[in-house]
C-alpha cells in the first residue's frame, strides 16, 4: 500500500472516528482506482467519489436481500469511504458454493429492478457498446479474434448494475454468500455485464443457475459471454503486470470454458 493512501485514510479517521485515531490500519487489498485499509472493524476505502458511493450504498442497501457496505462516513477531502466490515471473505480463487448462483440471482434481479431515474446524479449512465471493449484489449492474438467475430449487439435496455461483480467482490462464508463491495464502477448500463464476471469467476454450471433463477427477462447470453471473455482478458493482463497471482490463476482457468475450442 502506498504511503498516501495510508496518510489519507488516517487524516480521515482522526476527523471522523478520533476514537480509533490510534489505531494501526491494515492493508486489505487495492484495485485499480482506490485501495482499502482496516481499523478495528472499520474499512477505509480511498479513492474515487466517495459522496456519490455512499449515497448509492444507503439506496441500494434498503432494495437487495444481500448486505452491502452501508457507510459511516465520507470524506471528499481525503476521498474516503468508511463503512463495518462485512462478514466472510472474498471468492477470488473459490467457488461459489452450492445454492448461491439463486441467491445472486435474486440479488441481480432486484438491484436490477431500481428505477434508475433513482440514481440520477449518483452513477454515470454508459452506453457500453460490446465494440468498443475491444479497443485496448491485450491477449492472445487467437482470442482476440474471436472476440472480434463475435461482437453482439448492445442491449434494448439498460438498468442499474453493479458492472464489477467478480469474485473478489462477493464475500461468502461457509459456502453462503454474506455480502457484495467494491461499487466504485456502479453504472445505469447493460445488465449483462452484471452476469458476465460470475460466469467468468464460476463456470457454466453457475451461470445456468443464475439465469433459471432470475427468469424472464434475463439478459442475453451472447452479451454475458462476449462480456466474460473480455473480463477474462482484462483480469489475465491485471494479474501479469501488477504479479497478482490469484487474478492470474483465474482468467487462466476461466479460459478453458470461455474460449473451449481455442
Amino acid at each position: 500500500m502506498d504511503a498516501a493512501s495510508r496518510q489519507r485514510a488516517a487524516a480521515a479517521l482522526r476527523r471522523h472516528a478520533p476514537g480509533l485515531a490510534g489505531t494501526e490500519l491494515a492493508a486489505l487489498g487495492q484495485g485499480l482506482d482506490h485501495t482499502a485499509h482496516l481499523a478495528g472493524d472499520l474499512v477505509l476505502r480511498v479513492g474515487g467519489d466517495v459522496a456519490r458511493e455512499a449515497g448509492l450504498l444507503r439506496l441500494v442497501a434498503a432494495r437487495v436481500p444481500l448486505p452491502v457496505p452501508e457507510p459511516v462516513f465520507a470524506d471528499e477531502d481525503d476521498g474516503v469511504l468508511a463503512y463495518r466490515l462485512l462478514p466472510g471473505r472474498p471468492l477470488l480463487g473459490r467457488d461459489a458454493g452450492s445454492g448461491q448462483g439463486a441467491v445472486l440471482a435474486r440479488f441481480l434481479r432486484a438491484l436490477h429492478a431500481i428505477d434508475p431515474r433513482e440514481v440520477s446524479g449518483l452513477v454515470p449512465v454508459e452506453e457500453d457498446d460490446p465494440g468498443e471493449w475491444l479497443a485496448d484489449l491485450a491477449g492472445p492474438p487467437e482470442l482476440l479474434a474471436v472476440l472480434r467475430a463475435t461482437v453482439p449487439p448492445p442491449a434494448a435496455h439498460r438498468v442499474l448494475a453493479h458492472a464489477d461483480l467478480g469474485a473478489e467482490h462477493l464475500l461468502a462464508r461457509d459456502g453462503v454468500l454474506t455480502g457484495v463491495i467494491d461499487w466504485s464502477d456502479a453504472a445505469v448500463t447493460d445488465p449483462a455485464l452484471d452476469l458476465a464476471r460470475p460466469y467468468r469467476d464460476f463456470g457454466p454450471a453457475f451461470l445456468a443457475e443464475v439465469l433459471d433463477a432470475y427468469g424472464d427477462g434475463a439478459p442475453d447470453l451472447d452479451r454475458i459471454r462476449f462480456f466474460a471473455r473480455c473480463a477474462a482478458l482484462e483480469d489475465l493482463e491485471f494479474g501479469l503486470r501488477t504479479g497478482q497471482a490469484a487474478y492470474t490463476r483465474a482468467a487462466r482457468r476461466s479460459l478453458t470454458w470461455l474460449f473451449p475450442s481455442s
